[in-house]
């Protein structure tokens, strides 16, 4: 509906932190494709890879560079987008991309901002 509730955050957090490796692909998957039109292109990823540095922090690659290599690596058909299909073959199938994109949901950053601000607010 456009909208999240609470249990739909809690669920999706839930998945990053417990979730098998191909739920959480598809997952990632689903909020890279922000139209939800089935494909991710560069602007969706780009846009998406970029609010995610500002929320975690992680700074060692560019929101442009890592959009570049994600599509040099596995858009195997170099069409500009992304199926759910390219994207788990091409991840599952990279042991160092799969780590990057692991790493680059890392929420243990944002959950100790949220345990930390309730601290002081009690």
């Amino acid at each position: 509906d456009g909208f999240i509730d609470f249990l739909e955050f809690i669920a999706a957090i839930n998945l990053v932190i417990r979730g098998k490796i191909d739920q959480k692909l598809k997952w990632y998957f689903k909020l890279y494709d922000a139209d939800g039109n089935g494909c991710i292109d560069k602007k969706e990823l780009l846009s998406i890879f970029t609010a995610i540095q500002a929320i975690n922090g992680h700074t060692n690659m560019s929101a442009e560079e890592f959009t570049n290599m994600i599509f040099q690596k596995i858009d195997v058909n170099n069409d500009g987008e992304l199926t759910l299909e390219e994207f788990i073959n091409g991840v599952e199938g990279d042991k160092n991309l799969m780590e990057l994109i692991t790493k680059s949901f890392d929420l243990s950053n944002v959950l100790k901002v949220i345990q930390s601000g309730r601290r002081h607010s009690i």
